[in-house]
Formats: C-alpha cells, sequence, structure tokens
C-alpha cells in the first residue's frame, strides 16, 4: 500500500506539473550538473525559481498567471532568455557557443528569430568597412521596426517596442498605442509601467497645444554632504535659466556632453544661467572624481541611489543624459532634451544681450 501511495504522489507531481500554465523544458549541452535558475533580466538578478539540472537538462512549471521576460542562467553564468508564455517551451543549445535559445511559443520563436539575425548583424557590421556600416545600420533599423509590426500581438513584440521604439516617440503617440493593445497585453506589468512612464513624462514635457509643464522640487546632497533643493536654485535672483541634468559618471554619451556644458556654463553663467546636476551614480568615489575630472564647476547633487532616485522617478527619467530646461521667473519647464551646442543655442535665444 505504501509503494502504491508513493507512485501515485509521483504521478500526481508529474501531473501538475504538465498543468502548468507554463512548462520549460532544457536539454542543452556543455553545463555542468547542479542548479539552473530563473532571474531577472536585469542588474538584480532577482532569483525568482531554481531547479536541478542533469545531465544537460532541466524543468520549470509555472502557474504564476503574470508573463515576463527571464533569463535562465547557470551557477557561472547566463544561458538565454525567454518569456514565460503559456505552453511548452523547449530550451536547446550549446553552452559552450553561446548557442541556447527558447522555442515552442509564439514570443519565444520570435525572440529567437530575433536574437539569431541581430548576431548575424553584429558579425556583418564587424568584418565591414566603414563606407558599408551607415546601410547596414539602416538594414538593421528597418528589420527591427519590421519585428516590432509583426510581434504587437503578443510580449515579444510589445517588450521591443517599449524598449527600443518608444523612448525615441512623442508621448501621446505612445501612449495611444499601448491604449491600444488587446486587453490581455495591456494588463501586462511591462505595459502598465510603460503607461505610467508616459504619463509621468508628459507631465514634465512641454506638448504642442498645451500649457507648459511646471518643474517638481527635488532635495539632495551635493559633495560636501549639504541639502540643496532645485527650487532654491531657481528662486536665485541671480538665476534667470537652470538646466536640470541627469547623467553619472559611468554613462559614455554624459561624458560627451560636458564639453558642451562646460562652454555653455562658462558663456552664459554671469548673465544667469545655472545647472543643476542630478548624479544617477551609485558610488560616490566615481561621482565626485568625474566632477572633478570634467571641470564641473556648477551645482551637482545624488543620492548615490542610481535611477532608484525619487527625482528619475518624477521626471520619468529611464535613460542618460536627460535634462529640462526651466523658466525661473515661471518655474516652467520650456525645453528638454537639449543635445551638444542647442543648450548654447537655446541660451543665446533667450539670453540676447
Amino acid at each position: 500500500m505504501k509503494k502504491l501511495f508513493i507512485i501515485l504522489a509521483i504521478a500526481a507531481v508529474a501531473v501538475g506539473c504538465d498543468r502548468a500554465r507554463c512548462v520549460i523544458e532544457g536539454d542543452v549541452l556543455g553545463v555542468p550538473d547542479g542548479v539552473v535558475k530563473m532571474v531577472t533580466p536585469d542588474r538584480k538578478a532577482e532569483v525568482l525559481d531554481s531547479v536541478e539540472i542533469k545531465g544537460g537538462r532541466f524543468k520549470f512549471a509555472i502557474d504564476d498567471e503574470e508573463v515576463q521576460l527571464v533569463a535562465i542562467m547557470s551557477e557561472e553564468s547566463r544561458m538565454t532568455l525567454l518569456f514565460t508564455e503559456s505552453g511548452k517551451i523547449k530550451v536547446n543549445g550549446n553552452f559552450e557557443s553561446d548557442t541556447i535559445m527558447a522555442s515552442g511559443t509564439e514570443s519565444n520563436d520570435a525572440l529567437t528569430e530575433y536574437m539569431t539575425e541581430m548576431k548575424l548583424f553584429s558579425q556583418r557590421y564587424a568584418q565591414s568597412v566603414e563606407e558599408q556600416r551607415p546601410a547596414l545600420r539602416e538594414e538593421q533599423r528597418t528589420f527591427y521596426e519590421g519585428m516590432v509590426e509583426k510581434n504587437m500581438g503578443n510580449i515579444f513584440g510589445v517588450t521591443l517596442y517599449i524598449q527600443g521604439m518608444l523612448p525615441m516617440l512623442p508621448e501621446k503617440e505612445a501612449l495611444a498605442t499601448l491604449n491600444g493593445l488587446p486587453e490581455h497585453l495591456r494588463n501586462l506589468a511591462i505595459v502598465q509601467e510603460a503607461v505610467e512612464a508616459c504619463e509621468r513624462k508628459m507631465r514634465v514635457t512641454p506638448q504642442e497645444g498645451e500649457p507648459l509643464p511646471h518643474y517638481i522640487d527635488t532635495v539632495q546632497p551635493d559633495v560636501k554632504g549639504n541639502d540643496i533643493s532645485l527650487k532654491s536654485v531657481i528662486e536665485n535672483p541671480k538665476n534667470r535659466y537652470v538646466l536640470l541634468d541627469f547623467w553619472a559618471s559611468w554613462c559614455g554619451p554624459c561624458m560627451g556632453e560636458m564639453p558642451y556644458l562646460r562652454d555653455a556654463y562658462k558663456k552664459y553663467h554671469k548673465l544667469g544661467f545655472e545647472i543643476y546636476g542630478v548624479s544617477l551614480d551609485s558610488k560616490a568615489d566615481a561621482w565626485r572624481k568625474a566632477i572633478e575630472e570634467q571641470s564641473m564647476k556648477w551645482i551637482n547633487v545624488s543620492r548615490i541611489e542610481g535611477f532608484q532616485t525619487q527625482a528619475a522617478y518624477d521626471y520619468a527619467v529611464n535613460s542618460i543624459p536627460s535634462n529640462f530646461l526651466i523658466d525661473c521667473k515661471t518655474g516652467e519647464i520650456i525645453a528638454t532634451s537639449l543635445r551638444e551646442t542647442e543648450v548654447e543655442a537655446k541660451l543665446k535665444e533667450l539670453l540676447k544681450k
């Protein structure tokens, strides 16, 4: 009787796995026996689940209704990305040759197609000469947009749209697209977060035909530990325009903007221009070193919280460099995303002698 009970218990577990909303079965080469983890695909790599891998085989069974992008990792490093879409997902390939892919559902098949083609693009680009590269970049852009267009009915296409195209589109246009998705996609966490981010961005970005938005105050410590509020800088009678600038020492494009900001500051500071630089660094030493090396003579503050700082949330900053030009007289945000010589050109227009 005891033996029969054990057999029935094993059968019940097997049936439970088969009835799970999402089943991920792996059969891969080059991965040692041990543990395979399912983690969030960000820097935190939060562990969502873990299972045993033996002889290259492993199996996850997911009942949670939330569909999301996850990374499958061995004990050493990432194996592949996949979507926890309903159905049976196969993970195959060779870990040593970096060919592990997921397949079996609509979004994962599309993801595999995308990753395969992008890898080929990278190889072709590396082997090309400078004259060929503009055409290759255009070909890659066309492929990317085509993958988004034909997959907007699944989570892969929506994720690709949100991560790659949405940041470059007007917020109203992006919001209309997101709100027009089928209900099962609108309810995804990634879509709801993107909608909220668009709405927050609209609150701090000038919109055609709408009143100019008002700045949102933030209080952060400078390099000496003294709290400085954005409000105090804007209300300083010496200042006429303040550039709220989000940056970080590890951000190459941010460092590329610094010579332009130095030139604009040197030329227009005495005429009423100030910069309130908010660093999204997570290491204080790196932040202070960049300020010194880049000769950033303006106001620099940071809570050393990375993108988790409240100011980044309030201004919907999900990529840097990012900036907002504020009229001190009205407190209105009159321009955003000024790059290179655009800051100086805008100030020349505003601060005519």
